[in-house]
């Protein structure tokens, strides 16, 4: 109602202006017709002037001026009243217009507003009928919640039914997996126990007899090869003995405990020969020497339980004896097998630093050109990778008669020096075709390849056993070595 009530304002305002300038152009309209209104009365008195004489006109002329006079005066005072009275017909013509136009605009702004009314109404009743199919919805909505919240009540009562459920077999469960847990802790102890009576009861061997001979055999020709090698790459001394004089007291207790080393390797009969022979022209005996190191050096880390005990070494040993005298041959082989899987084992670059310390005494031994320094370095820098080769083959060997074979126990054989020479035992390396036939009644000089026994013991019998010699040993004897050198 507002924006109509404006609306008339501004429409009446607009009116206004035509019916001033209507007014200004009547009031123009009328001072011209009462100018020519007066000048028609002036137009009609003058032909009544002209029917006068001169004279008679100049008599009345005084009386034709005031005639004139108030006739202009009642003419003017009609023309004043006319003009009051158009003013006052043109303001209430005015006043008309402006009321009508004002009862139009508010016509026009009555009719707006009833078309405003009619659209409203017509948007109430779209309204009224929305909001009766929402209320239908909302009643449909509710009864499908109630339908809803009903089932939900069921599904409810239907869930707690089986969470209870569920929990009961949750405690069956736990029960069960708690008798399951039991199971396996026996089954595992069962395993352990039946995996240790299979330890003890089982009797099959990784590998066989000639496995081992071959083994051995690849050893031997290993450790030849080396010694030869070895001996022939260093110098000697042409002359035996000929600095003794000028060593210093120093130089002399160095060079005694070289003696005692190299002499606890080969024994002291080689060391003899050794430091009374020359060299320089033929190293065979360096290398018979050489030989007889690395073969005592190998059958140390054969029949050692523990490298680094002298005292557990000697115990375990003894206890072995004791099972082997005592037990079965099944028994005591897994317990052999058994014991030196698990006791700690020497790294093979450990090892084989004693290997070249022997290289090195006995070089010294035999009087080399060089210096003790220079020895040790020749040797671990040319020589380290054949020396593991053989600490490798050493210690595999070890493995394979220690821990992979038990039905029988096979012994490498190696003969200590000074023990009597037996020719059914053992071969004499150098020995010529008519001294191989003859029984000496001689010590051994040193060993210089392996040999191999397989040993089993006599079932239900103590202390009893079968011994088979797989593989001789070959040893070396002085008369042997003296026919080689051509000293005899």
């Amino acid at each position: 109602m507002l924006s109509a009530k404006g609306q008339v304002m501004t429409r009446t305002n607009h009116t206004r202006s035509p019916g001033a300038r209507n007014h200004k152009i009547w009031l123009a309209h009328t001072f011209f017709f009462s100018a020519s209104w007066l000048s028609a009365i002036y137009k009609q008195l003058h032909p009544i002037r002209a029917c006068f004489p001169h004279s008679a006109m100049s008599q009345v002329g005084s009386l034709s001026s005031f005639t004139y006079a108030g006739i202009a005066g009642l003419s003017m005072v009609s023309l004043v009243g006319l003009v009051k009275l158009l003013r006052r017909f043109f303001q209430a013509y005015d006043d008309i217009s402006r009321r009508d136009a004002e009862i139009s605009e508010l016509r026009r702004a009555l009719k707006a507003a009833q078309l405003d009314a009619q659209a409203k109404n017509e948007a109430l009743a779209a309204l009224r009928k929305e909001l009766e199919a929402m209320k239908c919805q909302v009643q449909e909505e509710q009864r499908v919640l109630d339908t809803a919240q009903r089932h939900n009540l069921a599904l409810g009562e239907q869930l707690s039914g089986q969470t209870r459920e569920n929990q009961v077999h949750k405690d069956e469960l736990a029960r069960l997996g708690e008798k399951h847990a039991q199971t396996l802790a026996l089954l595992d102890v069962r395993t352990m126990e039946l995996k240790g009576a299979e330890a003890f009861l089982t009797k099959a061997d990784a590998l066989s007899g000639a496995d081992v001979i071959l083994m051995v055999n690849a050893l031997n020709a290993e450790i030849y090869q080396t010694a030869a090698i070895v001996a022939e790459s260093f110098e000697f001394k042409a002359e035996e003995g000929g600095d003794e004089e000028t060593r210093t007291q120093e130089e002399v207790a160095a060079m005694e405990e070289v003696y005692v080393s190299a002499g606890e390797i080969v024994g002291a009969p080689m060391l003899d020969l050794l430091r009374s022979s020359k060299h320089h022209e033929d190293p065979t005996l360096v290398q018979i020497a050489f030989q007889a190191g690395m073969t005592a050096y190998s059958n140390w880390i054969f029949t050692s339980w523990d490298f680094e005990d002298p005292e557990d070494n000697n115990g375990l040993s003894r206890i072995y004896d004791r099972i082997r005298h005592a037990e079965e041959q099944a028994v005591s082989g897994r317990w052999r097998a058994l014991t030196r899987a698990h006791i700690p084992r020497m790294a093979n670059h450990e090892l084989a630093m004693y290997f070249m310390d022997a290289f090195v005494n006995i070089l010294l031994a035999a009087d080399v050109a060089q210096q003790r320094s220079e020895l040790q370095e020749a040797i671990e820098s040319r020589f380290a990778e054949r020396v593991g080769v053989i600490v490798k083959g050493a210690q595999t060997l070890r493995k394979a008669i220690g821990e992979e074979i038990t039905s029988s126990d096979f012994e490498i054989v190696y003969v200590a020096h000074d023990s009597p020479f037996n020719p059914s035992a053992m071969d004499d390396a150098f020995a010529s075709d008519f001294e191989k036939g003859r029984d000496k009644p001689e010590p051994v000089l040193c060993t210089t390849e392996l040999g191999l026994t397989r040993v089993v013991k006599v079932p239900g019998r103590v202390g009893e056993w079968d011994e088979t010699v797989l593989l001789r040993p070959k040893i070396a004897l002085k008369s042997g070595i003296d026919e080689m050198m051509g000293t005899e």
